[in-house]
């Protein structure tokens, strides 16, 4: 009988160990994870919230909404998202935004993926070519900017673009910035003047997708590259069979950040068009910045907060197909 008691017994003393280790464990976990945790409730999740909870709000930067001051709310239910929502100049906006949206992505990653291709065939000499085209990574999309209207400039003689075409017989006196015409799809009017601002952002951003697709081709097996020559396949197969399946999460990356810039870019349209001429050139980051800080002594900033609403979560639902893409092919391996 005392053997059959200590045998049960010494189980369930082995057992509570086990479970006060493994609690210890979680609680460490916990204390460990806490840090991290509070900073991003304090400086992302409390501002996300904030903001949201504002755009419900007629409020202004010299008159701020203040959720521990109930009685200075100005309480407007959806009216600032109606007003988003009804203003022109608003969907002229995303109409832009959406040329960045379509434009800029494909011009990076189809661009940075060819790049990135002929590097991993050259060989020798590939970190220079790496560094050739992560330059322009170095500075600021600000100076970028800058540096694009020059060469964007209508004067031939400081205008770098305006000089080349007239060498060549083209003209000398194009707008690149003011007036390159525009075309009409659907009944939509779609600018051309932002393919000029997309360049220059194109020029500054490529770096990064061909840094990520290197670094993706690093890791292609040179015996499979080696068998598929020797069983006759065509430098075309390799990079579709061989090269473009190793380059599937780097793709996804690339398209995720380039689509995030796109939307939200901001800084290079306004150092070089602010937005014009007219509205041919206003973005919804840029339009946002306008409702909440170009007329200080205006109640828009309710308004911005709206557009910040609307724009953020465009960017989630148009990200999430592909994180959850990125995470399945993750979980898969």
């Amino acid at each position: 009988m005392r053997e059959t008691t200590a045998t049960r017994v010494a189980p369930a003393r082995a057992g509570s160990r086990r479970r006060r280790v493994v609690g210890g464990r979680d609680l460490a976990a916990y204390l460990f994870v806490l840090p991290l945790t509070a900073i991003f409730a304090l400086f992302y999740l409390w501002p996300a919230v904030s903001t949201i909870l504002s755009s419900f709000f007629s409020w202004g930067l010299l008159q701020p909404w203040r959720l521990t001051e109930p009685d200075s709310w100005d309480f407007v239910g959806l009216g600032n998202y109606q007003d988003a929502l009804s203003d022109p100049d608003f969907w002229s906006a995303a109409v832009n935004t959406a040329i960045w949206l379509v434009v800029f992505p494909a011009l990076v990653t189809g661009f940075a993926l060819l790049v990135s291709i002929l590097i991993w065939y050259a060989g020798r000499g590939a970190g220079l070519y790496r560094s050739v085209f992560i330059l322009p990574m170095t500075i600021s999309l600000t100076a970028a900017g800058v540096i694009w209207s020059f060469i964007y400039n209508p004067d031939p003689s400081i205008g770098l673009l305006n000089a080349v075409t007239g060498l060549l017989g083209l003209g000398d006196t194009h707008l690149w910035l003011s007036d390159l015409g525009s075309i009409h799809v659907g009944g939509i009017e779609l600018r051309l003047v932002n393919l000029s601002l997309v360049v220059a952002a194109f020029w500054a951003f490529a770096g990064f997708g061909v840094i990520t697709f290197t670094a993706g081709l690093a890791s292609v097996s040179q015996e499979l590259v080696e068998a598929a020559r020797v069983d006759g396949a065509r430098v075309s197969q390799i990079v579709r069979y061989v090269l473009l399946p190793a380059l599937r999460r780097p793709l996804i990356v690339v398209v995720v950040v380039s689509v995030i810039f796109a939307l939200r870019v901001f800084d290079i349209v306004f150092v070089m068009t602010q937005g014009g001429p007219v509205q041919d050139t206003m973005v919804l980051a840029l339009l946002l910045w306008q409702d909440a800080f170009a007329f200080l002594d205006t109640p828009s900033a309710g308004l911005a907060a709206a557009i910040a609403v609307l724009l953020s979560a465009t960017l989630v639902l148009g990200a999430y197909p592909y994180l959850r893409q990125l995470t399945r092919s993750g979980s898969r391996r």
